[in-house]
């Protein structure tokens, strides 16, 4: 729960129950762990019944405070008197402040007869403390006494209310309140709905569904837990990894995973066991996670190899780590693994010492060569170059499905450690293809870099130039110079970006001249020259018009080339994609995502705002549209675009005359534009807009001079859907895509959809179980975690999975968690 201007975010029903429950037998204790938000309800609690008019006083006991003052007697002496003008109290009190205070010393409660007469003079006092109603004590912190119990004894037995936060007891201890006869009111997680909106106001402003879901996955079970969130969020703003674009807060691009700081409630026991505790949770948090077995080789120096089993215990009690039934430990919250490592932690140094520990143990056959081929595979090149770990890295890469993302790690170390063999060539390529298959472009331009430094062979080295330009370009950012100078002779290749780069016309001739000829050695799936894959030429060229890489690549580079989900190149044809399907918040993301890259080129801009625009337009949201319209100069890369959107703004606005005549006058300004794409959406749009025949006679045959004039092949069948709209069925909220595709001139799998809102057409609808295994995954559970909970075995959870990252696009956990995907609309621009 958080506070801000005067009002709570959830604990509403806590806050009624605590105010309205003034004839509790005792005290009234506020439950929790640390940062559930039981300082912000007191004082909300206070807030409120002083404004009622009833007498409060207000206690903090802070953590730092004698050892000695057992009741804590000093700090209420302290509120006392601060707050002594608030009541109407006994002309005694003055001498009873004065006696509590010349006992309540070290001596005193050293000695059992003088710390009963400390308690009874506290009685004494309370008793005097209010002559006219009884006052609502407010405790806060009463966790930090030795004897709490005894310490709201006297205020309790002098007739008075007594309100107090309490942590909730680590496991293995008492609570000193069981048994009492007062109430304990348990602050558990806030709701997913409230959840929410303390992110929004922890940003202070709107989020997008992308970075809620960023956040949620990496808090786990601590969504919903108010401090975490909240010093989760501050985190990110002080490392300036939010952008904010059009007043809605996102991650920056590549500024993921999110860590969670120090301050949640598992931060003292990881603490407690200091860097074996670091070095448990973050390996616990790895892909591979960690055996049981294997902790006592994160022991430093020369230790008995305990205390790591005692820290791993630890976390699995307090709840950070989990275990399967197999002995597999798993890290609940991604987020605070991602803290250790940012915080100096080497994951793969851990993974090197795990496999060392476990060769030197003489562990290496019978059930422990899976879990060692996953600590050499996760290591990478912090292994030493070893060739007997090929035939164990090859056994255990197998049985993971082709496309897998564990793969990864498995076909990097293979490579690693064929060394400088005649086989090192061959590993590259499996690794490079696989890269490109599950879209992985960051690890790609990571491995390139790796292998350069490694002085390949010519072919080797051509190969590494095709992968420099597909991470390069779909990364959003040039062939860097120290790379460049290592590829020379390769300038054919890296000519492929600098045209990208450029703002050049992309066709895919230019793919064929740059990348084909080296590509078709790496995938047998590439299309042979001149010929494109199965998306029809149309498609591909409009593609090209708008510069959306993605069907260029597909046509060309063949099946093994995959639709990316990161990068302005994969938020470009998300955009595209999302508009067609009539999926107004997909285009949205999207677009912010675009935003945030500085290295789009003017004309994919211009495309994606002009696409917000006509969606916020399409929802009524006029100033918005405009703001966006405004951004997009009116001669630029695409004016009839642009125009086309502007009469779609002002017909919304009922003037219909006036829309056509804006259009009408853009289409003569820009007749030579060679704004294909554009010219055929305002033609539609003019001829639904212009019902009076000798107008329309006007657009139809401005629109076959226009189409025939660029050589279009679909001049006939545009002339004729122009000349039918007004007697169409058409509405103002149908989507002018619906009309191209019925020519072709929309993606293959998108034609026959329907645009507008509700479930997105084109996406096969995610099934009961799907939908709890998405939310599973975005609660950061583990394959055995999932089938336990949904009552399925392991097997079949993977089988789900697959289909789950088919649905959304994605390639990993972290994707998927953070995809659209199953996420109902979000009204982006309220």
């Amino acid at each position: 729960m958080a506070r801000r201007r005067g009002g709570l975010v959830g604990r509403r029903a806590e806050l009624a129950t605590i105010v309205q429950d003034r004839c509790a037998a005792g005290p009234t204790v506020v439950s929790g762990l640390p940062g559930a938000g039981k300082s912000a309800l007191l004082d909300e609690v206070r807030r409120t019944l002083v404004d009622s008019g009833a007498p409060v006083l207000s206690v903090s006991f802070p953590a730092e405070r004698p050892e000695w003052d057992l009741f804590g007697f000093r700090s209420v002496l302290a509120a006392i008197r601060e707050q002594y003008e608030q009541f109407a109290t006994d002309p005694r009190l003055p001498e009873s402040l004065e006696r509590v205070s010349t006992s309540c010393t070290k001596e005193a409660y050293a000695d059992p007869w003088s710390r009963f007469c400390l308690l009874h003079a506290m009685s004494t006092l309370f008793t005097r403390l209010e002559t006219t109603a009884p006052v609502t004590v407010v405790l806060d912190g009463i966790d930090h006494l030795a004897d709490p119990v005894l310490a709201v004894a006297p205020m309790h037995r002098a007739g008075h209310r007594v309100i107090a936060s309490y942590r909730t007891p680590r496991s293995g201890r008492a609570d000193p309140f069981r048994g009492t006869q007062g109430r304990t009111i348990e602050l558990g997680p806030l709701s997913s709905d409230e959840a929410s909106t303390l992110l929004r106001r922890a940003t202070g402003m709107r989020v997008t569904p992308a970075l809620e879901q960023a956040v949620h996955w990496a808090l786990g079970p601590l969504w919903g837990h108010p401090a975490s969130m909240i010093s989760t969020v501050s985190e990110l703003r002080r490392g300036e990894k939010l952008e904010v674009v059009d007043g809605l807060a996102h991650l920056r691009a590549g500024e993921a995973p999110i860590a969670v700081p120090a301050g949640h409630p598992f931060s003292e026991v990881i603490e407690s066991f200091g860097e074996i505790g670091r070095r448990v949770v973050l390996l616990a948090a790895s892909t591979p996670g960690l055996l049981i077995e294997e902790t006592s080789y994160l022991e430093v120096g020369d230790q008995p190899g305990r205390i790591a089993g005692r820290a791993t215990d630890a976390l699995i009690q307090a709840g950070l780590l989990d275990c399967d039934p197999d002995g597999r430990i798993r890290c609940r919250v991604p987020g605070i693994g991602a803290a250790m490592e940012q915080g100096g932690l080497d994951v793969r140094k851990l993974h090197r010492t795990v496999a060392e520990g476990m060769l030197d143990a003489g562990k290496v056959t019978g059930p422990y060569r899976q879990p060692l081929a996953s600590h050499i595979a996760a290591a990478g090149s912090e292994m030493p170059v070893c060739g007997d770990y090929v035939g164990l890295l090859r056994s255990s890469e197998s049985a993971l499905a082709a496309d897998s993302v564990e793969r990864t790690a498995y076909l990097h170390a293979i490579w690693w450690h064929t060394g400088r063999t005649p086989d090192r060539a061959g590993r590259q390529t499996e690794l490079f293809r696989h890269l490109v298959r599950t879209a992985d472009y960051a690890t790609l331009e990571g491995f390139t870099h790796e292998a350069l430094a490694d002085r390949p062979g010519a072919g080797e080295r051509a190969e590494l130039a095709v992968a420099a330009v597909l991470s390069a370009v779909h990364l959003g950012r040039p062939v860097p110079q120290q790379v460049r100078d290592m590829l020379v002779g390769d300038e054919v290749t890296l000519n492929f970006a600098d045209r990208w780069f450029a703002g050049r016309r992309i066709v895919p001739e230019d793919v064929e001249l740059s990348l084909l000829p080296i590509w078709r050695q790496v995938s047998f799936a590439a299309c042979h020259p001149g010929r494109r894959g199965d998306l029809p030429c149309e498609e591909v060229t409009e593609a090209c018009a708008v510069r959306d890489l993605v069907p260029v690549f597909r046509a060309v580079l063949g099946r093994d080339y995959r639709t990316p989900s990161a990068g302005p190149v994969a938020a470009h044809h998300r955009a595209r994609i999302a508009y067609a399907e009539g999926d107004w918040t997909g285009v949205l993301d999207a677009v912010y995502e675009l935003e945030a890259h500085a290295s789009v080129d003017e004309l994919v801009r211009e495309h994606t705002r002009l696409l917000a625009a006509e969606v916020f337009g399409r929802r009524n949201e006029l100033r918005r549209a405009a703001d966006w319209l405004a951004k997009v100069p009116e001669n630029g890369h695409l004016p009839l675009l642009r125009a086309w959107v502007e009469i779609g703004a002002s017909a919304e606005t009922g003037n219909d005359r006036e829309a056509f005549e804006s259009g009408w006058r853009a289409l003569r300004t820009h007749f030579e534009s060679d704004d294909e794409v554009g010219a055929a959406r305002l033609f539609l749009r003019l001829a639904r807009h212009e019902k009076r025949d000798p107008m329309l006679d006007e657009v139809v045959d401005a629109a076959e001079k226009w189409f025939a004039g660029k050589g279009s092949s679909y001049t006939c069948k545009m002339v004729a859907l122009i000349r039918s709209q007004p007697n169409g069925e058409e509405t103002k909220t149908a989507s002018t895509e619906r009309v191209l595709a019925e020519i072709g001139r929309l993606p293959a799998d998108r034609r026959s959809k329907k645009a507008g809102g509700g479930e997105v057409p084109g996406r096969e609808p995610l099934t009961e179980i799907e939908t709890g295994i998405l939310e599973l995954v975005r609660t950061g559970r583990t394959n055995r975690q999932i089938a336990r909970a949904v009552r399925i075995s392991e097997k079949t959870v993977e089988k789900h999975l697959t289909r789950l990252f088919a649905k959304a696009g994605c390639r990993t956990r972290y994707g998927l968690a953070t995809s659209n995907l199953g996420r109902r609309a979000d009204a982006v621009g309220a």
